[in-house]
């Protein structure tokens, strides 16, 4: 004999409203061509479960995945090609690089982190480093960062993957930065590593949430102590990426496009760029789920 068990007159609930993707998703689309836009975190800390099923469905529903830049598969290519265009052709003394005031400052994070001898490399190399390296004390690795995920899930479902540039564009943005900006990047990272750690963890439960207000207060902070820095590793970029996403809408296909979270937030933004191209791209939600059932035993 079976028990149904089925709720009482009067006492169902109205259907919830669907929730938004977290970590947030966007999504452009017309009458054959989707793109979803995701803002991604380079380096996260292994374990975080951050791939939910929203974000795996509309992967695995593309016909290709857009990274910023391809990395190389050999992670010593990569390195290579860093410290080719990172070698200074004249080295200098890190503590004629920062103001008399923080030389020691400088000495010691180098020194605490083991970031070995930096004379020989670009200012930019220097500020780089030792924030990737407080990044890796503080757990958050490339390894296991959202594009090394992505790229893993894409290979697995044989989804082409490609980059909206290259590795040696990205590492020329830095490259083609006069010393004083350089140097102002340099400062601006030092103020920042005594509060890594609490300023990472604070950006991943923003990020896992779907905060996006809150990102855009904490996002690219270094990069405020250099204008021409944050306007070509932003601004300049989302111009150009809003572009390519112009021209791609005029293909069909469906297209996971995975940028760094501050991409996505902010004025001048690749969101306001492609509303100024007149795209409206809406945040992805979460199907509601349905009204409770009777169940049988």
């Amino acid at each position: 004999m079976a028990l149904v068990l089925a709720i009482a007159p009067g006492s169902a609930r109205p259907a919830a409203q669907p929730r938004l993707v977290a970590p947030a998703l966007w999504v452009v689309r017309d009458a054959d061509t989707v793109v979803h836009l995701f803002g991604t975190v380079h380096a996260l800390p292994r374990g975080v479960g951050w791939f939910r099923p929203p974000l795996v469905a509309a992967l695995d529903a593309a016909d290709e995945l857009v990274l910023e830049a391809l990395v190389p598969s050999d992670p010593t290519a990569l390195m290579g090609l860093t410290l080719r265009m990172a070698r200074s052709p004249t080295p200098r003394p890190l503590a004629q690089r920062v103001p008399p005031e923080r030389a020691g400052e400088l000495a010691d994070a180098v020194r605490r982190l083991g970031a070995g001898d930096l004379d020989a490399f670009d200012t930019w190399y220097v500020a780089l480093t030792l924030s990737n390296l407080a990044a890796l004390a503080a757990g958050f690795d490339p390894a296991t960062g959202a594009e090394a995920v992505l790229a893993a899930r894409a290979a697995l479902r044989s989804i082409p993957t490609t980059g909206l540039e290259t590795p040696e564009e990205q590492l020329g943005y830095f490259k083609a930065l006069p010393e004083a900006e350089q140097r102002a990047f340099l400062v601006a990272t030092l103020e920042e590593l005594p509060n890594a750690r609490a300023d990472l963890e604070t950006l991943l439960a923003d990020w896992l949430a779907g905060r996006t207000e809150a990102l855009e207060r904490r996002i690219n902070k270094a990069l405020e102590a250099s204008p021409m820095l944050r306007q070509m590793l932003l601004f300049d970029r989302n111009v150009r990426w809003a572009d390519w996403i112009a021209r791609r809408m005029a293909r069909p296909g469906r297209v996971f496009l995975a940028v760094g979270a501050g991409h996505l937030v902010g004025p001048g933004s690749l969101l306001a760029e492609l509303e100024r191209r007149g795209l409206r791209p809406e945040r992805a939600a979460e199907p509601a789920p349905g009204p409770r059932r009777r169940r049988s035993f």
